[in-house]
Parts: C-alpha cells; sequence; structure tokens
C-alpha cells in the first residue's frame, strides 16, 4: 500500500510540472512528442505531451488510434447514436470528417471503420459497408485510399473482425477474410490478392522492421503465438506464449504483448493484475511506454515511460485507448 501511496504521490508532482516537454524528455533521455487518444469529459480527445485537446464534433464520443505524419495529426474515433448506429469519425489537424457521410453511397452504406493508416500525405482506411435496401446480412470488405474505394471482397458474412491495413513501399496490405474458400478463409490480402494462412491461424495486425513486414496472432489448434515474415516465409513459433496481440522491433529487440504480460526478447518485463492493466505500448530507441488502466479497480489510466508514471487521469474525467510516440 505505502509503494502505491509513494507511487501515486510521484505521479502528481510530475503532473504538477510547468515544462511538459522537459518531463518527457528528461523520462526517455530522448527528445520525443507523446500522443494519447482517448476521452475527456464525454468528449473525443486527445493529448501531446500531456496536454489535451477537445476535438470539434467529438461530443459523446471517443478517440481510438493517433497517428503522424508529416508534422500532420490524424485521429481516428467514433460514437455511438441513439439508435445504437456507429458514426466514424476523423480529424486531421483538428478538422472533422463524419466518414459514414463521406463514404456512403446510395449502394452501400459503412457498417464499420476498423483500422486506419497513414504514409507520407496518404490516408487509408479499412472497413465493412453493406447495401442498405438488402435484408441479407453480406457486407463489402473495402479500403480506402485518399477516399477512393477498393473492394476486395464483396460476400463476406461475418464483418466482425477487426480488418487491419498497413502499407510498404506502395504495397497494400490487408488482413481479413475472404469468402471466395473452401477450408482457408482467413488470410491476408496483398495488393488485392488474398493470400490464406494455415487452419487454426488467427491473424491480429501486421508490423514493420527495415520495410519487411511481418504478421502476428497465434494458432488457435496449437495455442501458441507466432509471427511471419511476409518476404521470406520464414514463421516464428512462441512456444510460451500463447497469442501475439502486439509486436515491435526496436533496435536489436523483439517485444511481444499477449495481452495481458508484455515480453522483451522472450523474458516479461509487465504483467497485467487485477488492478492494473496494459492498454497499448511502444518500444522505439531502447525506451518503453505503456497506457495503462491503474489503481484500485482501474481508477486511473495512466502513461508509464520506463516504469515512471509521467502521467494520469481519473476515469471519472476521461480514459486513455492508443498511444504513438515520434521522434523529434
Amino acid at each position: 500500500m505505502m509503494n502505491k501511496l509513494v507511487s501515486l504521490l510521484f505521479a502528481i508532482i510530475l503532473i504538477g510540472c510547468n515544462d511538459v516537454d522537459d518531463l518527457v524528455n528528461s523520462s526517455t533521455q530522448n527528445p520525443v512528442d507523446v500522443y494519447i487518444a482517448g476521452v475527456k469529459t464525454n468528449n473525443a480527445a486527445y493529448w501531446k505531451n500531456n496536454q489535451s485537446y477537445l476535438l470539434t464534433g467529438g461530443n459523446g464520443g471517443e478517440a481510438t488510434k493517433i497517428c503522424v505524419s508529416n508534422n500532420n495529426l490524424h485521429v481516428l474515433g467514433k460514437k455511438t447514436l441513439d439508435n445504437w448506429r456507429t458514426e466514424y469519425l476523423y480529424w486531421e489537424n483538428g478538422n472533422l470528417i463524419n466518414l459514414n457521410t463521406a463514404f456512403n453511397t446510395p449502394a452501400q452504406y459503412v457498417h464499420s471503420i476498423t483500422d486506419m493508416e497513414v504514409v507520407g500525405n496518404d490516408v487509408y482506411f479499412v472497413g465493412y459497408t453493406k447495401n442498405p435496401l438488402l435484408a441479407v446480412e453480406i457486407y463489402e470488405l473495402a479500403y480506402w485510399k485518399n477516399g477512393v474505394k477498393t473492394v476486395l471482397d464483396n460476400n463476406i458474412n461475418n464483418p466482425t473482425f477487426q480488418a487491419k491495413i498497413k502499407v510498404v513501399t506502395n504495397t497494400v496490405y490487408v488482413i481479413g477474410n475472404t469468402s471466395s474458400c473452401f477450408n482457408s478463409c482467413h488470410g491476408i490480402y496483398v495488393n488485392n490478392v488474398f493470400q490464406s494462412v494455415s487452419v487454426g491461424d488467427l491473424l491480429k495486425d501486421i508490423t514493420v522492421k527495415d520495410n519487411q513486414v511481418y504478421v502476428y496472432g497465434t494458432n488457435t489448434s496449437t495455442n501458441t503465438g507466432f509471427y511471419k515474415n511476409m518476404a521470406t516465409g520464414v514463421e516464428t513459433t512462441l512456444t510460451t506464449i500463447p497469442s501475439v496481440f502486439k509486436l515491435l522491433f526496436d533496435n536489436n529487440n523483439t517485444f511481444v504483448a499477449d495481452g495481458v504480460n508484455i515480453f522483451k526478447n522472450n523474458t516479461q518485463i509487465y504483467s497485467s493484475s487485477f488492478f492494473s492493466f496494459y492498454l497499448d505500448f511502444i518500444a522505439l530507441n531502447n525506451n518503453v511506454y505503456i497506457l495503462k488502466r491503474d489503481g484500485d479497480f482501474g481508477t486511473f489510466d495512466a502513461v508509464y515511460i520506463n516504469d515512471i508514471n509521467v502521467f494520469q487521469i481519473f476515469v471519472d474525467q476521461g480514459r486513455f485507448n492508443a498511444l504513438t510516440v515520434v521522434q523529434n
């Protein structure tokens, strides 16, 4: 209990510092900007180096992902309407675009936007659309580049899978399902061409190291995590980790999160508990940034840099959803 009290007092002292940039830099010994996407006072919001910004038109919504590219800030968010339909929102440098309105056509309405990718000045979204005139539950899996839609499959019957997108050297990678299959219906689209994974493999997301693309996830048959280099085809099985929820490479280090724990080179560096569990993490230049729901029964969200609490918010005032870190 005393350790928790000391940690909380230390966090309060840090939050009270006037020079936020110096706080972040002294914690990492590198000049970085730390961005958080989330909610503040029931409004979609983001934080840059602990300074909060409410997003226009985000009342009742939340920010779910944040990216920085060419000094432009991109935020993806959503809100649930009174009819229980979800409205997907996107802000570029604070300017709001309603993605439902932007992407809806008479033939296809947006069902969900599941991911965003920004490369240079190009903005990509991936998700599902549905013909509003048809009662049958058939959906299109598609992505949009700067508003232009590409349909990957027009006969998807399960839009609950959270499709992911990554773009590397002008190649578009999308994790999803296909309807044109006999047995292997799950895999990854590479420039719109579907490549199935082995039966039992379930992909979670995509990461990049030195312009080489890796997919990762879990083998539901063996209950083991894995990641695979798309260029070489080499697959690494993690026999002691049941699932890979997030994979990052930093210098010569490999970081894996299994939904509960975080490992560095197969050594556990963080373990969630009933009172503290991670929401997101970043590894950059030998520093580890962890977004946590913390405190007794999750009373506050916090950002830890190398195990130091540098910023927090009590959940009755807001919450954090996602993290990104930009090296200056």
